[in-house]
């Protein structure tokens, strides 16, 4: 409206006055750079005063099998943008925890494995921590992220980010992804973001077909899982669209969300979905059976990928991060979807 307003010649002081609030968002951007400068002096003085090296400010959790990781390298520089000195806070404020889910068979192969992920990365962050999982049921990163919430429920940092090891695959951009550890680490992230997917998929359930293709698959095993996990008597149902979020599990998570829920709510999980069958099993009406197509397709998790924002805290229908208020510019504008052209708020 502001440029079809300036379009007819009928753009007037007022429009300024009143649009696009920018002395207030000049405000913010201040408040939020001063809030990581005082977060970073606050560190300071704690080190000092303690004559210890302060905890991680982030962890990068991630589920690991065989990939390479050499996108990891990325949080220190981008080799396409200009030079910045991302690695001294990147080894004082960054862990990285790795949740191995192929682990070799033997002791001496495992402390091998630790040892050589350790050498590899040790240098590029604050810690290195090389966790194995085994699952009774393959598990993939429900049973790695749950095993991570169990594993350190007492001593999280401000912020654990979950990812695959093949993060790339799924982010839209390895910006968003450096730039969002970056800023938690060093404190600009604003209170009100509390969880943040990163993922670039934003899926909308529901159709008006009840016997279309959109629908197959998502009544009784989603709905039985939900109730499973949250120990509910009822479950949204995906094919009405009463949940939307995004694919592929890579996200930002602070702490006093992941503290919303008791520990005991966590290791419920994790023995359902990684140390037992029983997430397998649920599957069916008839229970005791595995079918192979559901271990090949991880059937159990791929369902769960549409639960972990209710997990922590948000609404049921997560927007997409463009309409998202609770989420800074910087995270909306690397990836913009098609639908902004569509959208009803827009206009």
């Amino acid at each position: 409206r502001f440029h079809q307003a300036a379009a007819d010649g009928r753009l007037l002081a007022s429009h300024n006055a009143n649009g696009w609030p920018l002395r207030e968002g000049f405000q913010r951007v201040l408040s939020l750079r001063n809030r990581g400068v005082r977060f970073m002096e606050a560190r300071r003085i704690a080190a000092a005063e303690s004559g210890k090296r302060p905890a991680p400010v982030v962890d990068l959790v991630v589920c690991f099998c065989a990939e390479r990781l050499v996108w990891l390298r990325a949080m220190h520089s981008m080799p396409w943008r200009e030079p910045e000195d991302r690695v001294e806070t990147m080894r004082s404020n960054v862990a990285l925890r790795l949740y191995h889910k192929c682990p070799p068979t033997t002791p001496e192969g495992e402390q091998a494995e630790r040892e050589r992920l350790v050498r590899e990365w040790g240098d590029f962050f604050h810690t290195v921590e090389v966790r194995f999982v085994v699952d009774a049921v393959r598990a993939d990163d429900c049973s790695a992220y749950l095993a991570y919430v169990v594993d350190r429920y007492e001593t999280l940092p401000d912020y654990a980010v979950f990812l695959h090891a093949d993060a790339p695959e799924h982010i839209p951009s390895l910006e968003l992804l450096t730039d969002t550890v970056f800023a938690a680490s060093r404190g600009f992230l604003p209170e009100e973001t509390g969880f943040a997917h990163l993922a670039h998929n934003h899926v909308l359930h529901g159709c008006d077909d009840p016997k279309g293709a959109c629908n197959r698959g998502h009544g009784y095993e989603f709905q039985r899982m939900w109730k499973d996990v949250f120990g509910s008597s009822f479950s949204p149902s995906l094919s009405a669209g009463d949940v939307q979020s995004y694919c592929c599990v890579q996200f930002l998570v602070r702490r006093d969300r992941i503290r919303l829920r008791p520990v005991s709510f966590y290791r419920r999980a994790l023995a359902y979905f990684g140390e037992s069958a029983e997430s397998y099993y649920a599957l069916f009406p008839a229970r005791g059976f595995i079918m192979l197509g559901d271990t090949l397709g991880r059937t159990p998790c791929q369902h769960a990928m549409y639960i972990w924002h209710a997990v922590f805290g948000e609404a049921l229908r997560l927007p997409r991060r463009q309409n998202d208020p609770k989420i800074p510019l910087f995270m909306k504008l690397v990836n913009i979807e098609v639908e902004a052209l569509s959208d009803s708020q827009l206009d």
